[in-house]
């Protein structure tokens, strides 16, 4: 896969309320590559202000994603398959302790495209927030491979 790619990244998390489940979408630019056996994405996001910036780091490989965000809050969460894994997430009102709890990491890899899935349990504090998925999509900026649909 070439360096420069574009990151499609998808959320719902399904929380125990009468809103039923959350969707959250991000579409980026990054970049690529792979180290030490590792996949990695990096990208730059802005906050809730435009002052507020944070570079992202996605290490990956089967059965293992790492997310890492660095700016003004920082924190680090793991995704292990059959694993639990203990976080502490910085927020403007201060930390928090954050439980993943991953069923599955799957990882998909073609030329110019790679796909990650992972399910996972999440909890604050040991109290149950909800049941989550997320999947993320890479894709060569050059591949013409349209994921709109």
């Amino acid at each position: 896969m070439l360096k420069d790619v574009i990151i499609y990244i998808t959320g719902l998390q399904y929380a125990q309320s009468e809103r039923g489940p959350e969707d959250v979408q991000l579409i980026a630019p990054g970049e690529y590559y792979f180290k030490n056996g590792s996949h990695y994405l990096v990208y730059d996001e802005v906050g809730d202000s435009p002052d507020e910036k944070y570079k992202n780091i996605i290490k990956f490989k089967p059965e293992y994603l790492e997310v890492t965000k660095k700016g003004q809050y920082n924190t680090k969460l793991v995704f292990e398959t059959n694993k639990k894994t203990l976080s502490q997430y910085e927020t403007p009102m201060g930390l928090m302790y954050i439980g993943i709890s991953t069923k599955s990491v799957k990882l998909k890899e073609e030329p110019d495209l790679i796909e990650l899935k992972a399910d996972y349990t999440m909890d604050i504090n040991n109290n149950f927030i909800a049941d989550c998925s997320v999947s993320l999509t890479a894709k060569s900026r050059e591949s013409g491979i349209d994921l709109t649909n």
